[in-house]
């Protein structure tokens, strides 16, 4: 699907639809296939996805959430990777926006899930009137508190407007004025390695050549520069691609204050989104402009940055969440081309002095090694721990036939004991036996009986061992069945997380780890 620069991209999209007779939802506006309707035209319109998922919940309440497509998509967000929660409007999430509101203001955004109320205009994430609103159905209580936290928002954002930098730290190349905390003034060390870098640029070195000469020449990065200025407490020694990007893409150095890059989702969460570039407070000449707008403009103004995503066919690459690094440890990134996905070391283009393993390895590739090395080592497996299902199939029957036996005439001499010791307790009333002669025999088959009945428990748990090895063995047949159908197209992602541990991976081989204590970990070369 081409990407149109005019639509928000997601990646995953889950659509809920719901319809309840006893919600008094009988209008055919409300029906299942009206609210679909409604949903994908408004999806296709407004975004760019990767996938969607339907949820659907027909003849169910929703004043309640024990609903089974509601509970799957919830059980189903972080395994399909959901980040956007699409619905006609609030009534057909919940009725009862008490509950509701710990999914669209707590729980969604804490996991970075966005959620649209189409017919409502409720979006968490924007700052909408409506959102302001639907709190009222159920929490009033709530309306004051977030009232003061939009106050200081307020107070905050003009500030902002102002050109009042209020970070604790001033950006690289830049320190705070002492006789004003809220105005930048030129840092003449930084402000000459920004020039550089600028400049570098310009002369057609990439980020990551220029990280890499930097770090050749021992130049302080901007944490261990800070720290130096007591400043900063973390120290990242290496110099970056990341770090270099950041630079070159910061307007700041151009004389412009860009506040409110980022926000809380919500006076509730923690987390915090980035907001559109739009939409951000950008108050001109605050400060000293280290590098023109004309050479920022002359950077950014290339095919380096802003280029669109070509279009790609769809490849799942189910194995590369356990791929990582061989050499740095770092986990593998996903780097997709036009027609095919490479896997590569995260640190591969951030420098060489991270790590030297600068390959890229095309995921097809990986992907057929691992299922050839899984059907081989599955297949080891079983012939040496001898788990030939016909055969331990035979071994027990015989063996349950043996138990059988042994449980039958067992039991017989428990019914025997059973029938002696009521005798002798009807002897002893009718005084055919001495109250000494009783004591002794009773005490005698009594002990007897207590061995028999732990003798037939000992011998209806082995009978117990036998049915789960008889289940085992079915589970082993279907599994020799599908490891011999496996492949890329059969293999689901919950059957690699209980196989595989990760997949270690450099340019002459894969290290897989699997998760089964009698299965080694194992390397296949190319």
């Amino acid at each position: 699907m081409m990407t149109d620069i005019k639509k928000q991209s997601v990646h995953n999209i889950a659509i809920y639809l719901r319809l309840s007779k006893d919600d008094g939802d009988i209008e055919e506006s409300e029906s299942i296939s009206n609210q679909r309707k409604i949903i994908l035209d408004y999806i296709n319109e407004n975004f760019n996805y990767e996938n969607y998922y339907e949820y659907v919940d027909d003849g169910i309440s929703g004043a309640t959430f024990n609903r089974p497509a509601f509970k799957k998509m919830i059980c189903e967000l972080e395994t399909n990777k959901i980040d956007l929660i699409i619905t006609k409007n609030l009534a057909r999430f919940a009725r009862n926006y008490i509950d509701a509101g710990d999914y669209i203001e707590k729980i969604f955004p804490d996991n970075n899930i966005r959620y649209i109320a189409i017919l409502d205009r409720i979006d968490n994430f924007e700052d909408r009137v409506e959102n302001e609103f639907a709190p009222i159905k159920g929490v009033f209580n709530e309306l004051f508190c977030k009232e003061t936290s939009k106050n200081v928002k307020r107070s905050k954002r003009k500030k902002m407007a102002d050109g009042f930098y209020s970070c604790n730290v001033a950006p690289y190349g830049y320190k705070k004025d002492p006789e004003n905390p809220g105005k930048l003034i030129i840092d003449e060390y930084a402000s000459k390695v920004v020039k550089r870098i600028f400049r570098l640029t310009l002369d057609g070195k990439t980020a990551k050549q220029i990280a890499d000469l930097f770090n050749k020449e021992g130049i302080l990065t901007p944490a261990q520069y800070l720290k130096v200025k007591g400043l900063e407490n973390r120290t990242k020694k290496v110099w970056t691609r990341i770090i270099i990007t950041r630079i070159l893409s910061n307007e700041v150095y151009t004389g412009k204050c860009l506040r409110g890059k980022s926000q809380n989702i919500s006076y509730k969460s923690k987390q915090r989104i980035y907001v559109r570039r739009n939409e951000q407070i950008v108050t001109e000449n605050t400060h000293e402009p280290i590098i023109s707008q004309e050479i920022f403009n002359k950077i950014h103004n290339n095919n380096k940055f802003g280029k669109l995503a070509s279009e790609s066919k769809n490849i799942e690459a189910k194995f590369a969440k356990y791929m990582y690094c061989s050499k740095c440890k770092a986990k593998m990134a996903k780097k997709r081309s036009r027609n095919n996905i490479n896997i590569q070391c995260s640190n591969r283009d951030e420098s060489d002095f991270i790590c030297s393993n600068n390959d890229l390895y095309k995921y097809e590739s990986l992907e057929d090694l691992i299922i050839d090395n899984i059907k081989e080592e599955f297949d080891i497996f079983f012939k040496k721990n001898r788990l030939n299902p016909n055969v331990i199939n035979n071994f027990n029957t015989q063996k349950k036939a043996r138990v059988d036996y042994k449980m039958e005439n067992t039991n017989k001499e428990l019914r025997l004991l059973r029938f002696k010791i009521t005798k002798l307790y009807n002897d002893r009333l009718q005084d055919n036996v001495t109250e000494e002669d009783y004591k002794i025999s009773y005490t005698k088959l009594t002990k007897m009986r207590k061995e028999l009945e732990e003798t037939i428990r000992n011998l209806e748990n082995e009978r117990n061992e036998i049915e789960n090895n008889t289940e085992n063995i079915s589970k082993i047949k279907k599994i020799k069945k599908d490891l011999k159908n496996l492949s890329k197209e059969t293999l689901k992602e919950e059957d690699i997380d209980k196989i595989i541990e990760k997949i270690e991976v450099n340019e002459e081989c894969i290290h897989i780890f699997y998760k089964f204590k009698k299965m080694p970990s194992r390397i296949a070369h190319f």
